[in-house]
């Protein structure tokens, strides 16, 4: 089933990177082209932050309450990626929103 899955991704992959515009639309949520592949990055980004930070937190501890909590160096460096880089990446998506329209 792994197999499979990793054989059916490779041809999308491959398609949506001979394209350098991935043109989404998601009803309102519309950036232009030239923005989709910053997009695209920032979002992988925040995602393995993300999953960095869900990996080297406490064990207990919900993901808001972590500000009150003493943590490992290395999970407050994607503690603070993961801020970093999900805000740079909410800020190009509203002004390409408002570049859009």
């Amino acid at each position: 089933m792994k197999r499979l899955m990793f054989i059916c991704s490779m041809p999308s992959l491959l398609l949506l990177s001979v394209n350098r515009a991935f043109a989404f639309n998601f009803g309102f949520v519309r950036v232009p082209d030239w923005m989709d592949s910053y997009i695209v990055w920032l979002f992988a980004a925040t995602c393995i932050c993300w999953v960095g930070l869900a990996a080297t937190k406490p064990r207990g501890v919900p993901f808001n309450q972590l500000s009150n909590t003493r943590v490992s160096p290395l999970a407050n460096v994607f503690r603070f990626g993961m801020i970093i880089v999900f805000t740079i990446l909410m800020v190009l998506l509203f002004a390409g929103m408002g570049l859009r329209r």
